[in-house]
């Protein structure tokens, strides 16, 4: 399919052109067919340049490379990031909900409500479970998908900390959408199905810390390469920022789970369970 104008903005096409002046479509287009689908697909994921495996590849060992020469303009030589993380986004919920085992439902303990005297403790009590219920088998299926969230939270840290670098807000949030995808994504394919065998054992704690650990000291190698520090000083604070900003999001998340809980700011008593239980 060819035509004199372009047939995606309507400038004007000389002979000996490929490409349109004005927004670039290719000057011949053929019509859709599956064979034509089925390239585009192959051709979009496994492209030597810009395909999504070659972007996994340099973020599992130049991330912070990545990130620089994204932001310094080497558009076209990377998978866009920010259709990286919606892919990301979708797949993570997949895994999830295909990875992990039902979860049994949370039942109100018959003991326990045989011991509460009034029936407005009873009710109180059976709405805490509910509700500690919803709460489970958000972070059981939605983890990943809350972490994601935290990338504008994070990226604010990045930024404050670093904010005498040449990169402004916007571009530490740029590389995060490279960083922390990436980072969830070994998460689900790697630590999730071990947490689900280690779900009975004593080991799942160590494996969620050993894992949490982990994407930490990636964030630190990435915004060490990106930022071009040099010193162990810089390599001992950058991992000092990475650690705060994973561990204060973290705290939020539970500070909202407790407040979801309790629908009161008294989430000090859900603090005061987890410390005792």
């Amino acid at each position: 399919m060819s035509s004199s104008n372009c047939l995606n903005c309507g400038h004007y096409l000389a002979t000996n052109v490929q490409f349109c002046q004005a927004c670039g479509q290719k000057k011949d287009i053929h019509r859709f067919t599956l064979g034509h689908i089925f390239h585009e697909i192959v051709h979009a994921v496994t492209h030597a340049d810009k395909g999504i495996f070659h972007l996994l590849k340099e973020l599992s060992i130049r991330p912070g490379r990545v990130a620089r020469e994204y932001l310094a303009g080497k558009r076209k030589k990377y998978f866009n990031p920010f259709t990286f993380f919606i892919l990301c986004m979708g797949l993570f919920v997949f895994l999830n909900m295909t990875m992990l085992p039902a979860e049994k439902k949370m039942a109100p303990d018959a003991r326990v409500l045989a011991r509460i005297p009034t029936e407005a403790g009873k009710q109180t009590y059976i709405t805490m479970m509910t509700r500690g219920a919803n709460v489970r088998m958000l972070m059981t299926k939605h983890g990943n998908v809350m972490a994601m969230i935290a990338i504008p939270f994070i990226s604010l840290i990045t930024w404050l900390a670093f904010k005498k670098q040449r990169y402004n807000y916007a571009e530490h949030l740029t590389a995060n959408v490279f960083f922390v995808p990436y980072s969830n994504l070994l998460f689900t394919i790697v630590v999730t199905p071990l947490i689900t065998m280690a779900a009975n054992s004593g080991f799942r704690g160590g494996l969620i810390g050993g894992a949490l650990l982990i994407q930490v000291l990636y964030f630190t190698w990435s915004f060490y390469s990106m930022l071009q520090l040099k010193s162990s000083w810089q390599l001992i604070r950058t991992f000092l920022v990475c650690l705060f900003s994973v561990m204060l999001w973290g705290l939020l998340v539970m500070v909202f789970m407790a407040i979801y809980l309790y629908r009161s700011w008294d989430f000090y008593k859900f603090f005061a369970r987890m410390l005792g239980s």
